[in-house]
């Protein structure tokens, strides 16, 4: 096995220092059954589930940091100059991707010329008033600047977690009030394109008042500036029923779907974070989410896929693909699985067809098992051409940067949705 290289004994440090937050954060309590996943055999104990995106902030949000420098330092964030395959945005696709706070100064190497639009994350809404309780560098980071210098668009997102959190919010008239005139004013000043809406867990008492709100903060941003525009995101498979697409359509200009989760930390057995199509291994994936949200009237042209780029590993007793999960272990991204499993130890990996997803069987000690499964370029190429194929508006990434320091998923971009 090869010596691994300092910068790699750096990777690790930092992403054990990650883990120990992680662990050190509080489980949520009483959460609803997940909605962001098509498999329910998985979740016999749902209190167990937490999104990607829920899982970041709560290992992030309490660091406070103040200067993107920061986070490059913390996540070993590198901004050596990549060579991007040449390319430009096909007119006919939107190819969206969220930049996370955390990952500081990476849109320094992002193909901006390959994004059609990208979404700064986010805007915690403080629930009992509406007010942001973080912004992170919003108003002060170079990325917007960035993009709309190569003609993309910066959103900002909106986030509130958990069914609590949610049903605080959505029964407050004046905090949504709030929120809406914050957000004219940090749209108004950085020039901004309009919002990315995420709020994970509401429950279904909570349907109506979700509605409303949506409505009530697009009519009020397209009053201010005609040109604001709004997109949700939807789970991947609407468990609560709280998306009356058909009362918010007309107010929404594009729908993001969070098409990733189906399995993860909360998983009994591994699998892909996002299955293609159905098998009886593992269950519903990304076609039949899609699917879902066109027979609830989502146009598919208003669509964008999300896919990831991070993976999810777990420890095992055997070896086969699918096992029973003794301990779920982490999310790495991509640059991760490339830095540690493949480029320095050398790990195989395995591709099931069928889930069109890329994975890793790790012997490990005390004969264990470790699996990761992962998008790679291998994965993603039969899900875009899918996605291509039955005209879908476009697709997303969760998250840019989670890639910093290598170039083929961005060339995969381009020579999937460039004009040129």
């Amino acid at each position: 096995m090869k010596q691994i290289h300092k910068k790699y004994i750096k990777i690790i440090i930092s992403f054990s220092f990650l883990m120990a937050l992680i662990t050190s954060c509080s489980k949520p309590k009483n959460k609803p059954l997940p909605a962001n996943s098509s498999n329910p055999k998985e979740f016999a104990d749902s209190s167990q589930f937490m999104s990607q995106r829920h899982w970041h902030e709560k290992t992030y949000s309490n660091l406070n940091f103040t200067t993107e420098q920061q986070w490059d330092n913390l996540n070993n964030i590198s901004n050596k100059p990549i060579t991007h395959k040449k390319g430009k945005v096909h007119p006919n696709y939107r190819t969206f991707g969220w930049h996370i706070y955390s990952n500081g100064s990476s849109y320094k190497t992002y193909n901006f010329s390959m994004l059609w639009g990208v979404s700064y994350f986010s805007y915690t809404v403080e629930p009992k008033t509406g007010n942001y309780q973080n912004i992170h560098q919003w108003k002060t980071t170079s990325l917007i600047d960035s993009a709309k210098t190569k003609g993309c668009k910066v959103f900002l997102s909106v986030s509130n977690f958990g069914n609590k959190n949610n049903a605080i919010f959505l029964n407050n008239p004046k905090a949504q009030n709030t929120l809406i005139n914050n957000l004219i004013e940090l749209l108004t000043l950085r020039n901004a394109d309009g919002i990315n809406i995420d709020f994970e867990g509401v429950a279904k008492k909570d349907r109506n008042n979700f509605t409303q709100s949506i409505i009530q903060i697009s009519k009020k941003l397209k009053e201010k500036n005609p040109n604001f525009m709004v997109s949700l995101c939807l789970y991947a498979v609407d468990w609560n029923d709280v998306f009356d697409i058909p009362a918010i359509n007309s107010h929404i200009d594009f729908y993001t779907l969070m098409g990733y989760d189906y399995y993860g930390s909360f998983s009994k057995t591994t699998g892909p974070v996002t299955p293609f199509k159905y098998s009886k291994k593992f269950g519903n994936g990304l076609e039949a989410s899609v699917n879902y949200y066109k027979n609830k009237g989502v146009p598919l042209n208003k669509l964008i896929a999300g896919l990831p780029y991070y993976g999810a590993e777990w420890y095992t007793k055997n070896s086969e693909m699918g096992a029973k999960v003794t301990k779920f272990k982490s999310h790495p991204r991509y640059n991760t699985i490339r830095d540690i499993y493949i480029d320095s130890l050398q790990i195989p990996i395995k591709f099931d067809p069928k889930s069109a997803s890329s994975y890793m069987v790790i012997k490990d000690h005390n004969d264990e098992y470790r699996q990761l499964f992962f998008e790679d370029v291998q994965s993603l190429s039969m899900k875009y051409d899918w996605i291509k194929s039955n005209k879908i508006g476009g697709v997303g990434i969760w998250a840019l940067g989670y890639d910093n320091g290598y170039s083929q998923l961005w060339d995969l971009l381009a020579e999937k949705f460039s004009k040129e």
